[in-house]
This record gives C-alpha cells, structure tokens and sequence, in this order.
C-alpha cells in the first residue's frame, strides 16, 4: 500500500489538465481509498474510515497499535480513538493519546467517543470559531433507504441551525397535538418537515420561490392496467413494484398514486427501438433531451464501482473526450457524480465503453491505479416499462436540473 502511494504521488507530482485542481497528497488519498472501497465492496466513507486507522496506527498511534495487538483493545476502540484525532495537528495527537488511550480498555465504545471528543477541546490549539468555520464548508445531506418503503435522510449542518430546525418541528407538532391531532409526537414532527419542504417557499437566494418536488418513478406498465370493480387502478392486480429513483422499490400504490395526483408526466417505453436518436457523432457536444433521458433510464446510478448518486444528478461525461474526438452517442457517455467525474480527469483510473452487438447497453470497465478491471452492468431495460419521467406531486412539472455541462467534460 505504501509503495503505490508513493507511486501515485510520483505519478502526479507534476500532473495538468482542465478543471479544479488536487494535490499530489489528495489523489494519493482517494486513490487508495477508491482501490480500497472497490475491491472490498465497501462504502468510500468506510473505505476512508479505514485507511485513516491504518494511517495512524503505522504513524504517531504506536501505544495504541501495541495494545491492539497484544488485545487488550479493541479495533472499534481503536478505529475510534484514531477517527475523533483528525481536527488535532500533529503535535498534539501524542498528549491525545496518552490520555484516551487508558479509558480504551475501561470502556464502551460509545463512552470513549465522548471521551475522545472531549479529549480533543481540550489539547486543541485551534479555536472552536476558527474549527467551526472550516467543518460548516462540509454540510451535506445524505439519502439512505430504510425497509418497507421507508428511508433515512439525514441532514449535517451547523448546530445552531439543525437545533432551530428541530425546535421549530417540536414546537409545530405539540401545537398540533394540543388541538388534537391524534398522531404522535414524533409522526408529527416528521410530516410538519415534510409539508414544509414539499409545500413551502424556500428563501434560499437565486432559488425561484415555490418549486415543488418532482419525482421519478419507474412503473410496469400493467401494473397502471390493473383496475377494480370501480375502474379506479388496482394495485393487487398489478404485475410488479414500482421504482423510485435514486431509492429503490416503492410498494404499488404509492406509485399509483403519484401517477394520479402528478398535474403531467411523460412516458417512455424503455427499449431502444423507440425510435430515440442513439449517435449525433460530432455534430453536437451538448446531448439532446430524447438521448439524455434513455442514459440516465439505462444508467440509473452514476457507473463508478462504488455505491453513488442517482443518474439524475449527475453529469454526463463523454468517455472519450469531447477534445480527443469523442462523439456524444449512446455509446459514449455516461452519468458520473461530480465526485466521480474528477477522479476520472485527475486520477489514473481509467473507463471503456465497449458496444454490444445483441441490443444491449453498451459494457463499461473501470481499470484501477493497481489494474484490477470493474464491469459494471447496465440497468436491465424491461419490456414494456412505463417511465414517468417528471412526474410531480402536487405541483408544477417543471425540470430543474442544471444542464450547463461545458467541456472538458
């Protein structure tokens, strides 16, 4: 591991090219965490997780890394001991040490965390203004599906805000509770967020007022054929769950119903004798709508190896370069998340598109810094879907996804 990092760093001590730069340290790091992630099967953020453990118990953790090995910790111990030092320079990590280290083989995990934490306020030199501002650069949120068509979104802001975010659902739900509403405490905050994000105004600058959700949901086309003695679609008759995008399964009837509320949608057979325009060479860099839409319905995810964004957010990328005499064709582009798109122009990894001649999606191999090859397989485009492309519900049907996407890209 040593030796290709210092390979990589070689590599690109010196590196161009278009867009955002990184350093050599940086490519050094999400190359080996990438390697990593790929090759295990795990999240990047695991895969991260993990090369910074071994990170530190190679360099300044060699207390720690004697007590893991002679077992007197364990490695969630350790892993937590060497996550919680990453805001400390590299002088104060050894009085961190020697003060977390003892309560490791005393306590729980979750106690040494906070102990940990505390650890660090108290030997770090920086200020909690001056730390403050650099960690609230990194507010994200995050999409993680649940069971039985649930999921988990969670939001990391400062504080302050997630506090009045969450004070102001509590004060909201106990108002309604106090008039009567019979759900609980907590369902009431959960739908008072959700008719606030869904139904209100954002005041967000540059943000148009009013924007409404839309969603995309991928449905057999005889599951909308099933009807009842009412004639109103049955999802018990159906053929199939729907698909939401971005998340995965979704039970018949909430699909059903989102195609009933949506004010428009359109439909799309999701087979390539559709008559979509599949190449326009070089004519063209930007791809049309009709060509967009049948990528991202092929490709429902950015096409990295690793676990990513829905295609809806991505970029469409030309695998070979635009500038290189790529041409914008089916066969030649692909969505990758803003993420991804860098480690392809300022990384070693490397993808193909090969072109199957069965009517299938064309293959694409990802080849690592190391040269282990990833084939990743293309949505299956069954016959017949019924795509509701820019379904929306309880509003307008209007696309605002930024398709400004200038070369190099």
């Amino acid at each position: 591991m040593a030796g290709f990092a210092l390979h990589t760093q070689d590599s690109f001590a010196s590196s161009g090219g278009g867009g955002p730069q990184w350093s050599s340290d940086q490519i050094v790091q999400r190359q080996v965490v990438l390697e990593l992630a790929v090759a295990l099967q795990l999240t990047e953020v695991d895969a991260r997780r993990l090369v910074d453990t071994c990170e530190g118990l190679a360099g300044p953790f060699t207390a720690t890394r004697d007590a893991l090995a002679a077992g007197r910790v364990s490695y969630r111990h350790t892993e937590t001991l060497v996550h919680r030092s990453h805001p400390l320079p590299r002088e104060a990590l050894g009085a961190y040490e020697k003060t977390v280290l003892p309560w490791a083989r005393k306590v729980t995990v979750q106690r040494l965390d906070k102990i940990a934490r505390a650890c660090v306020e108290e030997v770090q030199p920086r200020t909690d203004s001056q730390r403050h501002t650099d960690a609230v650069t990194g507010r994200r949120t995050y999409l993680e599906p649940g069971s039985d068509g649930m999921a988990y979104l969670t939001l990391y802001t400062a504080a302050v805000e997630a506090a009045a975010i969450h004070n102001r659902a509590t004060d909201m739900a106990r108002s309604a509770k106090h008039n009567g509403d019979p759900r609980t405490l907590s369902q009431l905050k959960v739908d008072v967020l959700t008719d606030l994000m869904l139904n209100g105004d954002t005041h967000t600058p540059r943000v148009a007022p009013g924007i409404r959700a839309r969603v995309n949901v991928t449905v057999p086309a005889l599951t909308l054929l099933g009807r009842d003695h009412h004639g109103n679609p049955d999802p018990d008759q159906s053929s199939g769950p729907a698909n939401l995008e971005g998340f995965g399964p979704i039970d018949r009837h909430t699909a059903l119903t989102i195609t009933r509320h949506a004010h428009s949608f359109t439909r799309i057979l999701t087979d390539p004798a559709t008559g979509a325009v599949l190449s326009y060479g070089r004519q063209r860099y930007k791809p049309p709508t009709d060509l967009d839409e049948l990528i991202r319905l092929t490709h429902t995810e950015c096409t990295f190896p690793t676990p990513c964004e829905p295609s809806t957010t991505a970029d469409l990328d030309h695998t070979i370069a635009w500038g290189d005499g790529g041409e914008t064709s089916y066969d030649n582009l692909s969505p990758l998340c803003a993420s991804h798109h860098k480690v392809k122009h300022h990384t070693e990894w490397t993808i193909l598109q090969t072109p199957n001649t069965n009517g299938r999606p064309p293959t694409i191999t990802w080849t690592s810094p190391a040269g282990y090859e990833y084939t990743i397989d293309p949505t299956p485009l069954a016959k017949p879907i019924v795509r509701f492309a820019n379904a929306t519900v309880d509003g307008d049907n209007s696309d605002h996804r930024d398709n400004s996407d200038d070369p190099p890209f």
